[in-house]
């Protein structure tokens, strides 16, 4: 079987032709890290792994290297789950140097939607789901400091940036497809053997459903087939847990950094009360006595409509929350997808022995409530103090860890870490001082690493058809809307224009104008101007 193609070919396959772009990949090998799942009551979080995936995009300009835009992929594997959080993306606006003809595909979201179908290709387990999860709010600046400064950078608002993220995310639905007809041909049919179902859900709190499905992309509201893979107001949260309906809600929402309902979910868990560890009185069930659950949100539809109340979703704002779940077919359908903790340990108990086993022990309740509740923490390993060598052994083969790319740099997570602070130390805000910012972070990298000469550059190789006014990559687009999301003035013919009728007398004529034949002793048509008589004005009488 052929190798697949790697990503300096699918980007130059995606890519305008005749443009040339930097790509400079980095990432950091599988660690074992916190879990992002809170564990229930009385069990212990999953073992997990986290790796980082940071892509950077430049170009030549005066023979300097100016970066145009980054994008950091979070991923984090169990043995029942493996989750893509795109965690932050930022552009510094100098992409304009590259004079696209007018109409142009976006180069940052062609680059953004192979680079995490890359992704997805060479993480996806055959025999477990996989999850693209990210969240979408406007700012100014997320990676590039002082870059708003630059007058060429068009900063998207919320509705906008919900739009562009949903047209990033459905190509990589049909790179998942078995039988994709994928419009990029370096998101052509992946690696997989077998046969993917994807699905997109997209929840706007504060946004009902006709709201909601207005982000999905104009072609894929057109098309019942593709509208079928995509959810208004729905999540997966649930069926990706695929726990035991009695686990409380907080062990089904994932914890990223900086994202909105981790923040809720943290202020939650403050509701968090058990009864006392000597008390001798035992209630029964139907008192109302919830382990590990909240007392002010009893559902996950509850959480949603609550989320819509916070600062960051409301007072004119809007963040979406937007996930892509990739589902093998052989175990599709199952009623549990993955196995619950209790099933497993129930199946398979766990010895301390056994170093390969990855069945938690269920232990006995301790006498501390806060024992019982596990939260988790997902900042970074080396900023909690985390050590790995106190973790059990990887949840995945040693191949698992391989490069995604084999041109990419893989730094360790300390070094990792550093090279991020640099980036958010530096300055973009103008030409000259971006290219001084982006050559020294490119050296930085290289010394870091031991690789003073890395990254690979990439020419466009897809031809640009041109249809009407616009340029397109070989789709049809409809009148009044442009491949980049941007409608054009829709000009509707004279037969479709409809003027109000005029009132008309009894013999006919107009009322208007044959009172002004009378008064003037020509035509309205011929009249140069037309003078109303005091007749027809009507004041309003003065009330005394």
């Amino acid at each position: 079987m052929a190798n697949p193609p790697s990503l300096k070919a699918k980007l130059a396959a995606s890519l305008p032709k005749g443009h040339r772009f930097i790509i400079h990949y980095l990432s950091t090998p599988p660690t074992p890290s916190p879990a992002i799942y809170s564990a229930p009551p009385g069990q212990k979080p999953e073992k997990t792994n986290y790796e980082s995936h940071f892509l950077s995009v430049s170009i030549l300009h005066d023979r300097q290297r100016i970066q145009i835009f980054a994008l950091e992929v979070l991923i984090y594997a169990t043995r029942r789950l493996t989750t893509f959080f795109v965690s932050k993306a930022d552009s510094t606006g100098y992409i304009h140097l590259l004079n696209l003809p007018k109409g142009t595909p976006s180069p940052l979201k062609t680059i953004s939607s192979v680079f995490i179908a890359h992704l997805v290709e060479h993480r996806q387990r055959k025999d477990r789901q996989s999850v693209v999860s990210l969240f979408a709010r406007a700012q100014d600046q997320y990676l590039f400091p002082g870059s708003i400064e630059n007058p060429g950078k068009h900063v998207l608002d919320d509705r906008g940036l919900i739009k562009w993220w949903c047209r990033v995310l459905e190509p990589v639905l049909q790179s998942g497809n078995p039988n994709p007809q994928s419009p990029d041909p370096g998101l052509g049919p992946s690696k997989r053997t077998t046969k993917t179902t994807a699905k997109a859900y997209l929840r706007v709190p504060s946004c009902d459903l006709h709201e909601t499905r207005s982000f999905f992309p104009p072609h894929v509201r057109r098309d019942p087939a593709l509208l079928s893979k995509w959810h208004p107001n729905r999540d997966p949260l649930r069926d990706l847990a695929s726990r035991s309906p009695t686990f409380p809600e907080r062990c089904l929402i994932p914890r990223f950094p900086d994202d909105p309902k981790s923040r809720f979910v943290d202020e939650l868990d403050e509701e968090l009360t058990e009864p006392p560890p000597d008390s001798q009185t035992k209630e029964s069930p139907s008192k109302g006595k919830r382990p590990g659950r909240w007392k002010s949100v009893r559902s996950l539809e509850q959480f949603w409509e609550l989320m819509a109340f916070r600062q960051e979703c409301s007072s004119g704002r809007l963040v979406g929350f937007l996930w892509a779940v990739f589902t093998p077919s052989d175990i599709e359908g199952q009623e549990n997808v993955i196995t619950p903790f209790a099933e497993r340990v129930a199946r398979r108990p766990y010895k301390s022995d056994d170093t390969q086993t990855f069945a938690p022990t269920v232990e006995p309740p301790s006498t501390s409530p806060r024992e019982r509740l596990v939260v988790p923490h997902v900042s970074h390993a080396e900023d909690q103090g985390f050590e790995p060598e106190a973790v059990q052994q990887p949840i995945d083969p040693p191949d698992y860890g391989r490069p995604a790319e084999p041109s990419s740099l893989i730094l360790p997570t300390k070094h990792y870490a550093r090279i991020n602070r640099l980036l958010l130390s530096l300055d973009y805000a103008n030409l000259e001082i971006a290219a001084e910012s982006s050559s020294r972070w490119i050296e930085d990298v290289g010394m870091c690493a031991g690789e003073e000469d890395w990254g690979f550059e990439v020419v466009g190789e897809k031809e640009m058809e041109h249809n009407g006014n616009a340029f397109s990559d070989g789709k049809v687009i409809d009148a009044g809307t442009k491949e980049n999301g941007v409608g054009e003035a829709n000009i509707l013919g004279m037969g479709l224009v409809r003027k109000k009728k005029r009132v008309v007398e009894g013999d006919g004529e107009p009322a208007v104008e044959k009172f002004m034949q009378q008064e003037n002793g020509a035509s309205g048509a011929n009249s140069a101007v037309n003078v109303l008589a005091t007749g027809l004005i009507r004041k309003k009488p003065k009330v005394k």
